[in-house]
């Protein structure tokens, strides 16, 4: 094989072969990236979620503590409302009982003077009317008590009601405790081009460089004559140019 032919054959195998090896390289740093992407993605998707969930959870303990704190709240206000209507029922009876010692002392005094002033049956009668007197007084006393005592009931059930629905109003405001999102799809892997189409791609320089060499040696050697003379295509048969008939050209 001629020289020229040599080096053609090599040249465009060479460019091919390395064609072939640009291509796979490039087809698997393309996948690599794409597959990359996608880890990045699906790791990106994974962090969001657990990010949201540990902030909707923290926003929802804050609610939960309010909750409590708003129940402590209830509870104390409520205590101090019947410790005022107690406190008040105390001061009521308190003050009845002075006042019953000091109507006895009074209504003593009274039946005392009735007896040294009015003799006889004009002092009983008196004294009589004085004892109705006290004792419509006293019974008075104790209504008024029990009157009192009945509106200290109901305002405790009052409390209690406004208490309760305070705590109500706390509780639906409460969120619902946060879940776990849904698992993120995993990525799908592709496939970069196998080490089968590196070796087709390089079968492929090789035969084309094979056949560049062989059209280069048909074109420029001889065709096998061994000899190097200069040859041209006539009628589809390789002549000398020596044997070429006068005047006809290259085609």
């Amino acid at each position: 094989m001629e020289p020229i032919s040599l080096i053609m054959g090599l040249g465009t195998a060479l460019s091919g072969a390395m064609s072939a090896i640009g291509g796979h390289q490039q087809g698997r740093a393309q996948t690599d990236a794409a597959n990359q992407a996608a880890k990045n993605k699906y790791r990106d998707a994974l962090k969001l979620r657990q990010y949201t969930f540990e902030k909707e959870r923290g926003l929802y303990n804050q609610r939960v503590a309010d909750y409590g704190a708003g129940l402590l709240e209830s509870e104390q206000a409520l205590r101090r409302g019947f410790t005022a209507i107690d406190r008040r029922a105390a001061e009521r009876i308190g003050a009845a009982r002075f006042a019953g010692q000091q109507n006895l002392i009074s209504d003593i005094q009274a039946q005392g003077q009735l007896a040294a002033l009015q003799p006889g049956g004009s002092a009983d009668r008196a004294r009589a009317m004085a004892i109705g007197a006290a004792g419509r007084r006293d019974a008075l006393i104790a209504d008024n008590l029990l009157r009192a005592r009945f509106g200290d009931i109901q305002t405790g059930r009052d409390l209690t009601m406004q208490a309760n629905t305070y705590r109500r109003r706390l509780f639906s405001a409460l969120p619902m405790a946060p879940t776990m999102g849904p698992m993120p799809s995993a990525p799908i892997m592709q496939q970069g081009p196998s080490a089968l189409s590196l070796i087709g791609g390089l079968g492929t320089a090789a035969m084309s460089g094979l056949s560049a060499g062989i059209s280069a040696e048909n074109m420029f050697g001889g065709a096998g004559t061994g000899t190097g003379q200069a040859q041209a295509l006539v009628q589809g048969r390789d002549v000398p140019l020596s044997q070429m008939p006068a005047g006809m050209a290259f085609p």
